[in-house]
C-alpha cells in the first residue's frame, strides 16, 4: 500500500468514526390504525430530548426522514423556554416510520400557516394554513356595534396563504380562483364557538378584548383570547380561549377557559342556514357536522360551506339550540374543555356532503388514535 492510499484510507476511517460518534435522536413514528396518516403534527417535548443529550440547543436541531433529508420543523416556547419541537409526519395503516433529531442549524422554511391582529380591519385576528382561513372579532369593531364572538370561516382552493393578500384588496367577498369569505357569522357561534349553557341558551361574550400570540410558524400558528368578565348564573367568569392550527389539518385545536366559573355546561354551536343542508350529529363519538345549503351571495354560486366539531371525550347530547347546531358537555371548573372545529369547502376538495362525512371521521379517527412516538439515542 503507498502512501497515498494509505492517507485516503486513514481519511475514510476517520470520517466513518465521526459519523458513528455523532449525536442523534431516533425518532419512531407508529400508525396503530388502518387508516393512512398524512401531513399529520408529531410533537417531542423537548425535556425528552435533553434527557437523552443534555448540552443540545433547541435552535440547533433538525428533523431529517430515514434518509437524510431535512424535514421543515418548529420549536415551541413558552416564556423563551423551549417546550417541544414538532414536525409532520407520515405512516401507512398499521406501519411505523423513522425520523432523526440532528444537531445542525436548521434551513430556512417557507411558512405554512400564518396569523396576525388586522388592525387596519378594525382589530380582527385571523389565521390560515394552506388549506383554510379563520378570523375572529376584536374591540375596535365592537366599537362600532358589531358584536361577535363566533369563528368565521374563510374557503380557500389554492395552497397559497391569502390573509394578507385580502385584506390590502378588500375584495374578498368574491371569488377570484382562491376563494372567499361567504361565511356569515353575526351574533352566533359560528363555525365551532364555545359558550356556557344556561336553560337551554347561550351565553354569549362579546368581542374578544386581549389577544396573545404564542407560535407563529411555520408550522404552527396559536394565539390565546381573552374576553370582558360577563355573567353566568350570577357569577361573573372570564373567557379565554387557546387556538391552535397547525399544518396539514383543516381542524383548530381550541381550549375554552372560564375563570371563576360554577359548575355547568357549555355547548360548540355551528350556525344552521335556511335551506336544505346536511345535518350530522353523534353525541357518541362526540361529532357534529354540517354542510350548508349552496351560498349565493353577490349573485354568484359560491358552493357549500362545511363546519364540524368534535369533542374527543364524547357528548352528553347533541340538540338545535338558538338556530344552532350543539354539541353539549359538562365544564369541570379549574380546567379547560379541549375540542377541535374546523371547516371545508365544496370547491376546495369536498364536493360532496359523502366527502366531508369521511374526511369528519377520518379526523375523528387521528384525534381519538394519535400516533405513538418513541425515542431513543442511534
Amino acid at each position: 500500500m503507498n502512501r497515498i492510499t494509505r492517507y485516503w484510507v486513514a481519511a475514510l476511517l476517520l470520517l466513518a468514526m465521526g459519523c458513528a460518534r455523532q449525536e442523534a435522536v431516533i425518532v419512531t413514528v407508529k400508525n396503530n390504525t388502518e387508516l393512512a396518516r398524512e401531513n399529520e403534527t408529531i410533537e417531542i417535548p423537548w425535556e425528552e430530548v435533553t434527557a437523552l443529550y443534555a448540552g443540545w440547543e433547541a435552535s440547533g436541531v433538525v428533523v431529517t426522514d430515514s434518509s437524510g433529508v431535512e424535514l421543515p420543523s418548529q420549536v415551541i416556547y413558552r416564556n423563551e423556554i423551549p417546550r417541544a419541537i414538532i414536525f409532520l409526519a407520515a405512516t401507512s395503516p398499521g406501519k411505523s416510520t423513522t425520523y432523526l433529531l440532528l444537531k445542525k442549524n436548521p434551513a430556512a422554511y417557507s411558512p405554512s400557516v400564518f396569523g396576525r391582529l388586522v388592525p387596519e380591519r378594525y382589530d380582527d385576528l385571523a389565521w390560515e394554513n394552506t388549506l383554510i382561513a379563520y378570523r375572529v372579532y376584536g374591540p375596535a369593531l365592537e366599537a362600532t356595534g358589531e358584536i361577535s364572538n363566533g369563528i368565521d370561516a374563510w374557503v380557500k382552493s389554492t395552497p397559497r396563504l391569502v390573509i394578507d393578500k385580502w385584506y390590502a384588496t378588500g375584495d374578498y367577498h368574491r371569488d377570484h380562483g382562491e376563494g372567499l369569505d361567504c361565511y356569515k357569522v353575526g351574533r352566533t357561534l359560528g363555525a365551532g364557538a364555545m359558550a356556557p349553557l344556561v336553560d337551554s341558551a347561550f351565553v354569549l361574550g362579546n368581542n374578544f378584548v386581549k389577544h396573545t400570540i404564542l407560535d407563529q410558524g411555520p408550522l404552527r400558528f396559536s394565539f390565546e383570547l381573552t374576553y370582558a368578565p360577563y355573567a353566568v348564573r350570577e357569577v361573573t367568569v372570564i373567557e379565554k380561549r387557546v387556538i391552535t392550527l397547525d399544518a396539514g389539518t383543516r381542524f383548530n385545536r381550541i381550549e375554552a377557559y372560564y375563570e371563576n366559573a360554577p359548575e355547568m355546561e357549555v355547548a360548540a354551536g355551528i350556525v344552521l342556514r335556511e335551506g336544505e343542508g346536511m345535518i350530522w350529529a353523534d353525541a357518541l363519538n362526540g361529532v357534529i357536522a354540517y354542510r350548508e345549503p349552496q351560498n349565493h351571495d353577490n349573485n354568484e354560486d359560491n358552493g357549500h360551506t362545511a363546519v364540524a366539531v368534535i369533542f374527543p371525550q364524547g357528548m352528553k347530547e347533541t340538540r338545535q339550540i338558538d338556530g344552532h347546531l350543539a354539541g353539549i358537555a359538562d365544564y369541570t371548573p379549574g380546567k379547560p374543555f379541549v375540542y377541535h372545529a374546523g371547516a371545508g369547502w365544496s370547491k376546495g376538495g369536498f364536493a360532496t356532503s359523502e366527502a366531508w362525512h369521511q374526511h369528519v371521521t377520518e379526523e375523528l379517527t387521528k384525534i381519538k388514535y394519535p400516533l405513538e412516538v418513541t425515542i431513543k439515542k442511534r
